[in-house]
């Protein structure tokens, strides 16, 4: 899989194996108009952090982050349908060993119903097979119900909370599992290999 953009060069030759419908690329600069759009959506960003004050912030921010990715201490990816349109955003990071956490997941009214299924596997196949990680942790925001049923469903086992957030891990070998669930939502090429 490679996870590719319009705007952007392909900086990752994936291991991992391309979803369907969607790919993974890298936010880059141009895009701050989107992320900035999508994450102050009052819709959407009720379990986000909140973003700056206006596109050029935003802009400043996806500067910054852009060292962070080149040393491999993060990742913030555009999630994009076919044509290249991006139709959200997804974060991997806070490497701890061999873990990772991923999150800051948001995704554009209107999209395909597809995007939230393919996007978390194309995470996994990202943390899993590209960058060779055993297992994710992560919180979802107490009251966050559609998120934490699809975490839920996907697999994910319920590890504790504090006031305000669910936490939960996801290791490869259950991912491998579910992987089985939804394959399905694999490129045809893939699940002919």
């Amino acid at each position: 899989m490679k996870i590719r953009g319009s705007e952007c060069p392909d900086v990752f030759d994936m291991k991992a194996e391309p979803t369907k419908n969607i790919t993974l690329r890298p936010v880059e600069e141009v895009d701050a108009e989107f992320v900035f759009q999508l994450r102050s959506d009052g819709t959407r960003n009720r379990f986000l952090s909140p973003v700056g004050e206006g596109v050029e912030a935003q802009r400043a921010w996806i500067a910054t982050y852009k060292k962070r990715e080149a040393k491999g201490e993060e990742y913030y990816f555009a999630i994009c349908l076919p044509g290249g349109e991006p139709c959200g955003l997804v974060r991997v990071y806070a490497f701890q060993e061999d873990t990772f956490s991923w999150g800051s997941w948001v995704i554009a009214p209107g999209s395909p119903r597809y995007v939230a299924i393919e996007s978390a596997l194309a995470v996994y196949e990202f943390a899993f097979g590209e960058l060779g990680l055993a297992g994710a942790r992560f919180e979802v925001m107490k009251g966050n119900e559609g998120v934490l049923r699809f975490h839920r469903r996907f697999g994910a086992e319920y590890v504790g909370e504090d006031r305000e957030q669910e936490f939960f891990t996801f290791s490869k070998i259950q991912y491998l599992e579910t992987k089985m669930r939804y394959r399905r939502y694999f490129s045809q090429a893939s699940q002919s290999e």
